[in-house]
């Protein structure tokens, strides 16, 4: 008995230790198998990450061990991507078409005019005459420029608009020279001092000299603390106000018998004004769609060709020093760390410093095609890489898909600089310049959404237009409509609701009673002006 028991419990040892072998050996199996699972995972990721990041244009490597399933989506994608990026492509390339339509149609409008103004023109007439250019340049100018194609700009090629802009910036830059040595004739003009002392109270004199000796304690300061705040948003901000205001110095009126130092905030009677109207009118809305409130841009501060003159630098040396100070602080910035806001904030306020100190350095450009010209050649050094305008409006404002594609680094230099998401209300921010850009303020970090919605609403009531017969809307939101909505008719509804109450209730009123027409008979799109044109939050 005893015997037996002892064999029957060294056959339960055996037993136990025979099953906790099968169980390590069925451990040991699945382990395996879930490792070669995991292995499997891993590469389908490697390949997947491979078939995603893979460069534009190029077929995706796809293993065999991948699923059926994935392999047809994965197909699926790479066709959708291309096609986007096609599609994508057309869009800028019908927009470049449209903008090159608006050089030639502003072109061909500044020859019209000026060939009636010279044939109506007497030869004792106006002495404004004296201004322009005689009879035979200007036909001879028309000519050559009748007999040359237009042409779209190259990105990486100066054109002969560029090289006329550079000539004229070095004749500009030798006259200042020479400008600098004589003594202003206005000292030697007879000047009655009753009015004089009139027109210059000592409250207004000591305002001057507060705005002239404020820019210069700027500069000290800047010498005596070189690194100053090294905020890439500050330093943006600093270098667009830095600009303005050496535009505003630029701006000032030609009249020798004026004795003001400082441009008037507006004139008192222009073609941009309507008799009877007490402010100024920008996009001359109240002219044609008679008197309204256009809103805050009645009281921009407008500089135009006839009041800018970039030879003249002597009221600016120490602005301009500043701004070299400035420029070389972006040249350093490193903006990687930014968020989205702060990129956005940034990125506007470099692109419209970019614009403005192109101007300054080459001067007003002549013809539509000189515009379109010097928004290739206006660049700017950030963070040691050289963006022209072009670029930071086109593949960083806005955003397109393939930007990731294009930059030499991929998509580590994207991440620097693109943005997270597409802003379509750029739109309302960005100004190169001409006479139907929106006008220019500073856009800080803190408050770049509420900033642009602002201004989006701001340019809106100034430039859109309605009359009993007409629905009037501005050459940009025709280039950008997509932005905004889906077609034509989901634009005015969305324009609607952006104007303030009194005008938004009044443009429904004329929508619902234009619902049985087509919109081409009573929308019109105001043509794009490319006259040289500041509007400035002063």
């Amino acid at each position: 008995m005893r015997g037996s028991s002892r064999g029957g419990a060294n056959n339960a040892v055996k037993g136990g230790k025979t099953s906790s072998k099968d169980r390590k050996l069925a451990l040991q199996q699945d382990v395996d198998r879930l490792k070669k699972k995991l292995k499997r995972e891993e590469n389908i990721h490697r390949a997947l990450e491979r078939a995603f990041n893979r460069p534009l244009g190029a077929l995706p490597r796809l293993p065999p061990y991948l699923p059926p399933y994935t392999l047809g989506l994965l197909a699926e994608v790479a066709v959708l991507e291309e096609e986007i990026v096609r599609l994508e492509e057309q869009v800028v390339h019908f927009r470049q078409d449209l903008y090159q339509e608006a050089v030639y149609m502003s072109s061909s409008k500044m020859k019209l005019e000026q060939s009636a103004r010279v044939n109506n023109a007497s030869p004792n007439s106006s002495p404004k005459l004296g201004k322009l250019k005689s009879l035979s340049q200007t036909m001879d100018d028309a000519a050559t420029s009748e007999t040359r194609p237009t042409t779209t700009l190259p990105k990486d090629r100066h054109g002969k608009e560029n090289q006329s802009c550079t000539n004229s910036f070095k004749s500009n830059k030798q006259s200042t020279c020479k400008g600098q040595t004589t003594k202003s004739p206005i000292k030697k003009l007879p000047i009655d001092n009753k009015s004089l002392q009139k027109r210059r109270d000592p409250p207004k004199k000591q305002q001057e000299l507060r705005l002239k000796d404020q820019p210069i304690a700027e500069v000290r300061n800047l010498r005596e603390n070189p690194q100053g705040d090294e905020s890439p948003n500050i330093i943006s901000e600093n270098i667009l106000k830095c600009l303005s205001s050496i535009i505003l110095r630029m701006s000032a009126a030609k009249n020798l018998d004026s004795t003001a130092d400082v441009p008037p905030l507006r004139t008192p009677k222009s073609k941009n004004c309507v008799e009877g109207i007490e402010f100024w009118d920008p996009y001359s809305i109240c002219l044609e769609f008679g008197k309204r409130d256009i809103g805050p841009y009645k009281q921009l501060r407008s500089i135009e060709t006839k009041s800018f003159d970039p030879k003249r630098t002597a009221k600016s040396l120490f602005l301009l020093h500043r701004l070299k100070l400035l420029l070389r602080k972006l040249a350093c910035v490193n903006i990687e760390n930014l968020n989205h806001q702060e990129k956005l904030a940034f990125w506007i306020n470099i692109y419209n410093s970019c614009m403005m100190n192109a101007y300054i350095e080459n001067g007003i450009p002549e013809s539509p095609e000189m515009v379109a010209a010097l928004m290739q050649k206006a660049t700017i050094n950030v963070g040691g890489h050289l963006l022209s305008a072009t670029t930071i409006e086109h593949c960083i404002l806005r955003l397109p898909y393939h930007w990731k594609f294009t930059l030499s680094k991929g998509g580590k230099n994207h991440e620097t600089y693109g943005l997270e998401l597409s802003e379509p209300l750029v739109t309302f921010a960005l100004s190169c310049g001409t006479w139907s850009s929106p006008a220019v303020r500073i856009y800080t970090a803190s408050q770049v959404e509420n900033e642009l919605e602002m201004a989006k609403r701001e340019y809106l009531q100034a430039a859109v237009g309605i009359s009993i017969s007409k629905f009037l809307i501005p050459k940009l939101l025709d280039w950008y409509l997509l932005d905004f909505a889906k077609d034509l008719e989901s634009l005015l509804d969305w324009i609607c609701l952006q104007l303030p109450s009194d005008v938004g209730k009044e443009a429904i009123k004329f929508l619902e009673k234009r619902k049985t027409g087509p919109l081409s008979q009573f929308v019109h799109i105001m043509p794009y002006e490319f006259n040289f044109r500041y509007l400035l939050c002063t």
